[in-house]
């Protein structure tokens, strides 16, 4: 591709972004090889960087790592691309799906590049394919990942699946799946997409609109490989923003939304795949004879890995287990008990919570998409579901995670250092004020007063701390706790209800009650003194 071709559907696309109101996109670059054109490439990144016209730019290269030379790396991380490299197994099976024109194997032209990798830490990835020449050894591409300190690894499925059985090819991939979040790798790709989407409760049908992806054709022209049918007006675009102007976007959505609905109508994935199966298979390989495989490939994968055990409805909230639960009457008691006492102490619900019980971390950190969790969280939350593992019984862990979902419904604009208050003081209203002053430090504490005399200074400012670094978060359930005990329950749900700016001012403005900030004063007053009488 040439300098002006990529130039110009940058500009394009950029000043499409802008129009749609987008704030970031990606810009991926794939070939053939990528860095057979790198000069240009490295022009073209320095020309717009990483953030254009106010659009930030996300760039990624990718490449089979056999141009890959140490000066590209220097200058990837430099400039904050992130690296893709295709590595498919180990020498043996690496060489077998990706050899040269004249069959030699590849894998020693790789070696140096994850070499370099692993030498710079650039941002990375590994790409790969399950295929009937690796879907035995699928391990060996994560051992790869870690022994090159590489942590996200995109793994395809081959377009061919008759050649693969469904329950080997789907023991493996969750085989591969949880032993890649052990190693605190994570796996992505076509199925894990569909698969947080089944398990998250959303509908890709809602949001396919917004999910905007325009391909670059090596003449500038644009095509969109969104559409499951190719139609030759959506192919070969010479104006991406005179083409949306004229609702070409919306002809785009409007033709596939009513092929995938004749093709997926009656599917039990159909809200979360939307077409993603057929698509994936005709995008690769332009076989439609295939897709029927690829579809039952996709329902089964997502059935095996939810095979939930158990479902119930309650009134408050609905329960899918992964898991067949002993105890799981004293857990349902548990969860009606938590939610109860907090519509006392807070407000009622406004929709149910979805409760989602697994069996291991591994699985919470996979189903929840949270892979970074630290190993001993045994609950996390994501919009209006809890996700929780059985690995212990339940704790009082549940009560802070649920007041998380409280809050989360009602989409409050309350600073984080206090929701984390909230959530402690829900979970135990107890306050030991000298400890809380010993875990602050007296410095810290008529520092944050002196500042809060300040009338330019927000609690906003405190908030856009990280946590150990902000010393409210370390007393913050003491300060909830001294709030409701001034306000009263009464007042202190009027409080939250009415919240309507981020530091709470004006709902405590509306109920006639003092300013927060001397709430706060009043607190690290009673702090400072209750600190004096201990060591007195």
């Amino acid at each position: 591709m040439s300098k002006e071709v990529f130039v110009d559907s940058i500009e394009q696309f950029v000043t499409l972004m802008d129009q749609k109101n987008h704030k970031e996109t990606k810009v991926s670059i794939y070939g053939g090889e990528t860095l057979a054109n790198k000069k240009v490439i490295k022009e073209c990144i320095l020309l717009f960087g990483s953030e254009y016209k106010k659009i930030k730019l996300h760039w990624i290269i990718n490449t089979n790592g056999s141009l890959l030379k140490e000066e590209d790396v220097i200058f990837f991380k430099d400039n904050n691309v992130e690296i893709h490299i295709s590595v498919d197994g180990q020498e043996d099976i690496h060489n077998i799906s990706r050899p040269t024109h004249k069959g030699k194997g590849t894998f020693h032209m790789v070696v140096p590049a994850l070499e370099l990798i692993r030498k710079y830490q650039p941002i990375a990835q590994l790409n790969s394919y399950m295929m009937p020449s690796n879907y035995l050894h699928l391990k060996d591409i994560v051992d790869i990942a870690e022994k090159y300190d590489i942590k996200r690894i995109y793994l395809d499925q081959f377009y061919n699946l008759d050649m693969i059985s469904h329950q080997v090819g789907m023991d493996k991939y969750r085989e591969v799946y949880f032993y890649a979040l052990m190693k605190k790798i994570q796996i992505t790709g076509p199925w894990a997409k569909i698969v947080k989407l089944h398990q998250g409760f959303f509908k890709k049908r809602d949001i396919l609109k917004d999910q905007l992806s325009v391909e670059v054709n090596i003449d500038g022209t644009f095509y969109f490989p969104i559409s499951i049918d190719s139609k030759k007006e959506m192919r070969n675009i010479k104006d991406l923003n005179s083409f949306f102007d004229n609702g070409g976007w919306e002809r785009v959505i409007e033709q596939m939304k009513k092929k995938i609905d004749q093709k997926c109508d009656g599917c039990s994935i159909v809200d979360q795949c939307y077409g993603t199966a057929v698509q994936q298979v005709q995008y690769h390989i332009s076989n439609k004879a295939d897709t029927e495989v690829s579809c039952n490939f996709f329902r089964d994968w997502c059935n095996f890995l939810m095979r939930p055990v158990q479902f119930k409805n309650f009134e408050n909230f609905e329960v899918i287990s992964l898991v067949n639960l002993d105890n799981a009457d004293e857990m349902f008691e548990k969860i009606s008990s938590g939610i109860l006492m907090l519509e006392e102490k807070l407000w009622k619900l406004k929709s149910k919570i979805i409760f989602n019980i697994m069996e291991f971390p591994e699985e919470l950190k996979a189903i929840s998409g949270q892979y970074n969790l630290p190993a001993w969280v045994r609950a996390t939350t994501s919009g209006e579901t809890l996700f929780y593992h059985v690995g212990t019984e339940l704790t009082p862990a549940l009560v802070h995670e649920l007041t998380h979902l409280f809050i989360a419904q009602k989409k409050f604009q309350i600073p984080g250092w206090m929701i984390e208050g909230i959530c402690e003081w829900t979970q135990d209203s107890s306050v030991d004020l000298f400890l809380v002053k010993k875990a602050m430090g007296e410095k810290d504490l008529f520092a944050l007063i002196n500042k809060l005399k300040n009338e330019n200074f927000s609690l906003i400012d405190l908030d856009k701390k990280k946590p150990f670094e902000n010393p409210l978060y370390i007393q913050a359930k003491g300060f909830v706790s001294f709030l409701h005990g001034e306000l009263g329950q009464e007042q202190f749900s009027l409080m939250l209800n009415n919240t309507i700016s981020y530091d709470l001012r004006e709902s405590l403005q509306k109920l006639n009650l003092k300013k927060l900030d001397q709430y706060i004063a009043e607190f690290q007053i009673l702090v400072s003194s209750q600190m004096l009488v201990s060591n007195g």
